[in-house]
């Protein structure tokens, strides 16, 4: 009997229809440019979860979180737009040592994510490592051949070079590859702000083993729930939204629901105006990125216990 990881009340009373957009009809499947995408149409992730023009991700309740603040391993649900599971993530470590890293570090720590199909297999891994100020989250391709293992071990050790087409700059990556987890196909990475919540989004280019191009930036407003992906003219051409579940949730627990809409020309029908709207389409790299992104917005924004003591029975915060 499979583990039920949704609640169904979510999808009562039309709450799920007010956040989600419905199919309308048209073709899913968004074919990347080849010689640029690592991530091709056949490749699992592609075919069970990134082909969607809008999924939606689930936290799942962490008990222990609730009553006691401690800080236990995500677990995430993703789900279509009829709130059918087409996959689901989970953090990887549940040792004790990482347990003590997870309640000490809280918002610096490092973790990786594997993201499964409903049938268990692996076919993404999210990698962030340690960071003090800036986080940074990498999309990882499970590789599936040798000469994609030999790409993995050389990456690694190259240095990467970058173009940013934006007006404004931001942090780049840093290294190619990350070692013995998969190949590296983008990265989200956090651009610091007083007040606003920024990001820079890179996807890797498979012509050259170290070539980097951004495109996309997020720049929401302080306290935002909605973080919109423009382009280099301003336009949005995707989202990640946090839909509010209701006060009980929202105070006590670190549940949260997001919608990420990965197609301009499909996703906003009725949540932006067309001419605000991007003719971009983002490929099956840069909707990995995109995944990835979900959840550091996640933990950066909207996590209790990576910044201060939480739960019913709270022991206090651990930087006090």
């Amino acid at each position: 009997m499979s583990k039920r990881l949704f609640s169904s009340s979510l999808f009562k009373n039309g709450a799920f229809r007010r956040m989600a957009t419905p199919n309308d009809g048209r073709v899913r499947t968004v074919l990347p440019k080849v010689e640029t995408s690592f991530i091709q149409p056949n490749h699992p992730v592609a075919s069970v979860l990134l082909n969607e023009p809008t999924i939606v991700i689930e936290r799942q309740m962490e008990m222990m979180n609730v009553f006691l603040g401690f800080e236990q391993a995500n677990r995430y649900a993703i789900l279509d737009v009829m709130g059918n599971r087409i996959g689901y993530m989970e953090e990887r470590d549940f040792s004790f040592v990482k347990a003590l890293m997870r309640q000490f570090y809280r918002l610096h720590r490092p973790f990786t994510m594997d993201v499964f199909d409903n049938w268990g297999n692996v076919v993404l891994t999210i990698n962030r490592p340690f960071s003090w100020i800036n986080s940074h989250i990498k999309a990882l391709l499970p590789p599936t051949t040798s000469s994609e293992e030999e790409l993995v071990q050389r990456s690694y050790n190259l240095k990467p070079s970058f173009s940013q087409p934006f007006l404004s700059s931001g942090p780049v990556p840093q290294s190619a590859g990350v070692q013995g987890e998969g190949i590296l196909v983008g990265e989200s990475i956090q651009n610091w702000h007083l007040w606003r919540r920024r990001y820079e989004l890179f996807h890797r280019e498979r012509r050259t083993e170290t070539s980097f191009a951004e495109f996309g930036q997020i720049d929401a407003p302080f306290l935002a729930f909605e973080f919109p992906v423009l382009d280099e003219q301003g336009k949005i051409m995707a989202s990640v939204d946090r839909n509010w579940v209701g006060l009980g949730r929202e105070f006590f627990t670190d549940t949260g629901i997001y919608v990420v809409r990965f197609d301009s020309s499909q996703s906003f029908s009725g949540v932006y105006p067309p001419e605000i709207l991007s003719s971009e389409i983002l490929n099956f790299d840069q909707r990995a990125v995109l995944l990835a992104n979900a959840v550091s917005i996640d933990f950066d924004y909207f996590s209790r216990h990576s910044r201060y003591g939480g739960g019913l029975l709270s022991f206090g915060s651990y930087d006090e």
